[in-house]
């Protein structure tokens, strides 16, 4: 265990060990976890309910009672909501461990790297809630505010990962073991070339889907 805890903490020797790198790609996955989760259920959870009903609100009457693409009643608060918080955090969890994993890699400062994320997040969130083909896009009203609206909250749901994450690495997390981040060895410029390259494959995918649906609306 002593070995382990010094691979963490930077030492030249045990740090580049596979199982120094294990340890540390489990305990950022875990952070990267819990971040997603919580952000999953305010942003995605209670976020997106407060934006149909603002929606429901906007909108001509026709759209109540309605089902919405997801299966809930439009502008209505009911006990299918509870199955959309646990799925939204669930869904966040996945996102934020696929970021506590790729984050050690992202050298940069933390602005850089939350911008970025936030920016993938928001047009991939975009891209797989703006459905051209649904009900959803095709009713509600302003559609300017409905696009924004879908497109924010997993902007901020990126956000929030990245800075909440960043806050177990910088002063170090006694709950997933994380040692500041700056006292573990950086990464190679050419490792975090590839990650930031796999940030920015992961936008533009995100930014044609959502274009894309958003083409077909207008």
């Amino acid at each position: 265990m002593d070995g382990l805890r010094r691979a963490d903490a930077g030492d030249p020797g045990l740090e580049s060990s596979e199982l120094g790198q294990i340890e540390i790609a489990v305990r950022a996955a875990g952070a990267g976890a819990v971040a997603g989760m919580a952000a999953g259920l305010v942003w995605g959870g209670i976020g997106g309910r407060i934006a149909m009903r603002i929606l429901f609100l906007t909108s001509d009457d026709r759209v109540r009672g309605l089902t919405s693409d997801d299966g809930f009643e439009i502008g209505q608060f009911s006990a299918a909501t509870v199955f959309l918080l646990v799925g939204t955090s669930v869904l966040g969890a996945i996102g934020g461990v696929a970021y506590g994993l790729l984050r050690r890699y992202l050298r940069g400062r933390l602005w850089l790297v939350t911008l970025a994320v936030a920016l993938a997040a928001a047009v991939v969130g975009g891209g797989t809630f703006v459905e051209a083909e649904g009900i959803d896009f095709r009713l509600l009203e302003p559609l300017w505010l409905a696009i924004g609206l879908f497109v924010l909250l997993p902007g901020a749901w990126g956000a929030s990962v990245a800075i909440t994450t960043d806050r177990f690495w910088k002063k170090g997390n006694r709950t997933f073991n994380l040692e500041p981040l700056g006292s573990v060895r950086p990464v190679s410029w050419g490792a975090s070339l590839m990650a930031w390259a796999v940030l920015v494959a992961i936008f533009i995918a995100g930014i044609v889907e959502l274009l894309s649906d958003i083409d077909q609306l207008t």
